[in-house]
């Protein structure tokens, strides 16, 4: 069965661990999403393997026995992320249930080291609670406590049970996400269960905000206007907030690709969805990258650039924002100031270089920004076609003591 989705060193790897395991006397299984994915026959993007007892006491063996290193340990969760010579890096957490408490969401780790059953009960969706033994008396035999093998012939997404939604909201999110990725359909009772909570959130209770973007970002990621529509259909994104922008996300697409933006695409369609000038302290909790704070503070400070601008002040003020950044104020604001930066002066280049100045004999100083507003304005107004018309601007300029 491993063969069909893993190449003869990585299935010879997970051998050398199911030895090493057996040698201590331990009983390890692949679990979650990677089971899921070789029986649909789809290479797994992540390996987990499960460990009844403790897995931190397989760290020493296998460093022992096989080429590999420790990449990261949660000792608080007994867990470890190792890397093995091939490159193959494998998540190994000891078996554990989950109380869900006042923090929705935010499980409770204990009993670490129960039996695999009750490991796998945990998860969010049936076809995500089946476990592989790696043992040697059964090694590929398929554990399935609650029907997740029938669920995915019939391409259907089940909740384990009733209270699943209660206890984490963000189960919503990935059942979207999987329902689109693997074009799989909620069956009736977990539609129901989620209708009955989207209709009643109470938004007081705590929801982690970064579990919420990992997730909503996996299904931005898509990059479809098609997918969102849908999710606000199902009113999904109610799951963070029920105040939501009214975004033609056809739009956004066509501005993704017009400017071949490849970076921040699944931010974009969340801060589409999700900012408004009220909401800037909010969307910090979410664990935004520095790149992420700048696009979000842009959009802040272009709220005071809404007056009109000259050609020389919408260049200096645009040229240096990233394509985000600008395609979400486009969206997001009837900015004329934008608009006439993107069709008129985007391509604006100065092609004069500090370089060049400094062999003209201008000192490294303040003239270098004077020179280059000067150059600037002068290229904007369509008076220096190449760069030789530029040189021959700056050498007047300096023979003016203009600068």
């Amino acid at each position: 069965m491993l063969e069909t989705v893993f190449d003869g060193k990585n299935i010879a790897l997970l051998r050398s661990i199911s030895k090493v395991a057996n040698a201590c006397n331990c009983h390890i299984y692949l679990v979650g999403g990677i089971v899921r994915d070789i029986l649909l026959g789809k290479k797994p993007k992540d390996i987990d393997i499960a460990v009844v007892g403790d897995a931190l006491s397989l760290i020493e063996p296998l460093k022992d026995r096989l080429l590999c290193k420790v990449i990261k340990i949660q000792n608080e969760l007994k867990t470890v992320t190792i890397e093995f010579g091939n490159n193959l890096t494998i998540d190994f957490a000891s078996t554990r249930k989950e109380i869900y408490g006042a923090k929705k969401g935010i499980p409770m780790a204990g009993h670490f080291g129960c039996p695999i059953k009750e490991d796998v009960l945990r998860r969010d969706f049936t076809i995500n609670a089946l476990a592989m033994s790696l043992n040697s008396i059964d090694y590929e035999h398929v554990l399935d406590f609650v029907g997740g093998k029938e669920d995915l012939e019939n391409k259907t997404l089940r909740v384990l049970h009733d209270n699943s939604f209660n206890d984490d909201p963000t189960r919503i999110i990935r059942g979207f996400k999987f329902a689109k990725r693997l074009g799989f359909a909620l069956d009736d009772r977990t539609r129901a269960l989620q209708e009955e909570y989207l209709n009643n959130v109470d938004y007081s209770e705590v929801v982690s905000p970064v579990r919420i973007k990992k997730e909503m970002f996996e299904v931005f990621e898509f990059n479809s206007p098609e997918i969102m529509h849908e999710f606000i259909d199902q009113k999904i994104h109610k799951v963070l907030s029920d105040k939501i922008n009214n975004v033609d996300f056809v739009k956004v697409k066509e501005l993704i690709n017009q400017y071949s933006i490849t970076e921040d695409i699944a931010f974009i369609y969340f801060t589409c969805l999700f900012f408004n000038r009220n909401n800037y302290e909010i969307l910090k909790q979410f664990n935004l990258t520095r790149q992420e704070i700048r696009i979000i503070q842009d959009l802040k400070f272009a709220e005071e650039l809404e007056g009109k601008l000259s050609d020389l002040e919408i260049h200096q003020q645009y040229s240096s924002r990233s394509k985000a950044s600008l395609l979400l104020e486009y969206i997001l604001r009837n900015n004329n100031n934008l608009k006439k930066y993107l069709e008129n002066l985007n391509d604006v280049k100065i092609e004069v270089t500090s370089q060049d100045l400094l062999m003209m004999g201008v000192p490294e100083s303040r003239n270098f920004s004077i020179i280059f507003n000067k150059l600037l304005e002068a290229k904007i107004k369509g008076e220096l076609p190449d760069k030789i018309s530029e040189l021959r601007f700056v050498r007047k300029l300096l023979m003016n003591n203009e600068v």
